[in-house]
């Protein structure tokens, strides 16, 4: 999940030439297919607001993040158990994509996904590389990648340029709280 998070969002920013749009510029809903070895693919939905830089990942499992890019906070919803996972390991992710991580970005053509046109991009940083084409307007359509935690792809399958509801983005009422020590979260959902 910390993977997924980091590549959806922002599939790493910076450029050799010129900085891509690495951002969503207008609000968008975006279903992404994760394909990673060793796991079953599966279906995510991205939510985010682009004037407030807020996102919503709704992973197949149930439970959904909510991040705060410019205040690098994020939390994990878990509605079947009524919580709420201030997780310190994806405040600290949120803040990495804020502020791109020092990745670079080499331009290598033009793609194709879900009906729009996007650049491609080879990525690199201190932790991994891989391939992302980006819409001009800042959206994934495709990453492929690996570091240190392995390798994986996200395409994105249907992208809906709309307002976002902020009421996703809101951490429903009356939900319990629960801290987790750094790494503990990230070692539960690896499992």
């Amino acid at each position: 999940m910390k993977f997924l998070l980091l590549i959806t969002l922002a599939a790493l920013p910076a450029a050799a030439r010129a900085t891509p749009v690495f951002l969503p510029t207008q609000d968008v809903a975006v279903t992404y297919q994760l394909s990673a070895p060793g796991r079953a693919t599966e279906n995510y939905q991205l939510s985010y607001d682009a004037n407030d830089q807020l996102a919503r990942i709704d992973a197949p499992a149930g439970f959904y993040v909510l991040g705060n890019l410019p205040s690098g906070q994020a939390e994990l919803i878990i509605p079947g158990l009524h919580a709420v996972v201030q997780a310190p390991d994806f405040s600290a992710l949120t803040a990495q994509i804020h502020d791109a991580d020092g990745a670079s970005f080499t331009p290598l053509g033009q793609g194709h996904y879900a009906g729009l046109d996007c650049e491609k991009y080879l990525v690199l940083d201190k932790n991994g590389s891989g391939t992302a084409c980006l819409t001009p307007s800042g959206v994934v359509l495709h990453f492929a990648g690996h570091n240190a935690q392995g390798s994986a792809e996200v395409t994105a399958l249907s992208v809906t340029f709309a307002p976002q509801p902020a009421d996703l983005f809101a951490t429903p009422p009356g939900l319990t709280p629960l801290n987790l020590p750094p790494g503990a979260l990230a070692a539960l959902l690896n499992q």
